[in-house]
């Protein structure tokens, strides 16, 4: 049976899964997590992966990433990788840790991320060990499981430097807040099954969202595959965004001439610094093209980028250009 193909383009979001082989555990011990979480933080580091969501379970684990340079294949390989090399040395078991290729599903924006971050944290209250425990019990157990996203959504003493944690602004832009209301859509779900959400799960095995999101997907894979067994991972038609189309959604966002971007130095304030993220993200064109652009040093772009992370209000506008620029692109391709 031929593999299925991937689907990859530049700032995708994913969920990925991976099972032991022949469904045994891939992690034996509190060490092992802990190895494999390191790997993870430093491989999300090392690609430029964005991970929304994590948990680790005996057998098999579920990531929620984005990828802005459309390197999922090369992101999951290094890590599943990296941790059979040491799990193989740790534990003295030749062959194969993972069974077969990691799974990957492509997640539709907005709703859909939100209901796939809430279906992995609930993943250690949904097995066969919690069938018969009361809402209490569960909850309990929610909160207290240790290898999962989770906890740092739920308390922000709990957050880890390697999870994005942007999710929590559609619940509200006051932090402590946010976590009330999403705890409150966590607990929703505790004692019954999210339908609409394994419904959408089961539709597609390359896709999870709404039905004209699955059959495009499903259509483009279907127009490119070949049938070979030998199928390497298939990209869908990979797109760009034009640096003066950026420009242009930015100045309508802000008012101003989109001469005034590509103005020497950082006359343009708040928007030229949203114009550089979203050409680092959408442009296909080099730090060195972004900085002669846009009038900066491309060793600039790099504390550009962590400026616009500390401010709520700027990620907003940033998200959102991007999503209609995103969309605009792939109606193109």
């Amino acid at each position: 049976m031929p593999r299925p193909p991937r689907i990859d383009f530049p700032d995708a979001v994913y969920h990925v899964t991976s099972r032991g082989n022949g469904r045994a555990d891939i992690f034996h011990s509190d060490d092992d997590r802990r190895r494999f979480l390191a790997q993870l933080a430093h491989h999300l580091r090392l690609t430029g992966v964005v991970l929304y969501a994590y948990v680790l379970m005996d057998n098999h684990y579920h990531l929620l990433v984005r990828t802005p340079r459309a390197n999922l294949s090369a992101f999951i390989q290094r890590l599943l990788t990296s941790y059979a090399l040491y799990a193989r040395y740790k534990h003295r078991r030749p062959g194969h840790i993972f069974q077969g290729r990691f799974k990957a599903k492509l997640v539709e924006d907005d709703v859909y991320l939100l209901a796939v971050t809430r279906y992995i944290h609930l993943t250690p209250v949904k097995i066969a060990a919690c069938r018969r425990m009361t809402r209490r019990q569960r909850l309990d157990r929610l909160e207290a499981f240790p290898w999962s996203s989770y906890r740092g959504y739920a308390a922000a003493a709990s957050m880890e430097e390697f999870v994005c944690y942007d999710v929590l602004r559609e619940y509200g832009r006051d932090q402590a807040a946010a976590r009330r209301h999403y705890r409150a859509y966590m607990a929703a779900c505790l004692m019954e099954d999210d339908r609409p959400m394994q419904e959408a799960m089961s539709v597609s095995r390359y896709a999870i969202g709404g039905d004209a999101f699955v059959a495009t997907t499903e259509e483009r894979i279907e127009k490119r595959r070949s049938g070979r067994v030998q199928d390497r991972d298939l990209d869908l038609p990979r797109w760009t965004v034009a640096l003066g189309e950026i420009d242009a959604a930015v100045a309508r966002r802000f008012g101003i001439d989109p001469a005034v971007l590509s103005a020497h130095g950082h006359h343009a304030g708040p928007a030229k610094a949203v114009a550089v993220v979203l050409a680092a993200r959408l442009a296909k064109v080099s730090g060195r093209e972004i900085g002669q652009h846009y009038g900066i040093g491309s060793s600039a772009i790099g504390s550009i980028h962590r400026r616009i992370a500390k401010r709520a209000d700027a990620l907003e506008t940033v998200e959102s250009l991007a999503r209609k620029l995103r969309r605009k692109a792939m109606n193109k391709a």
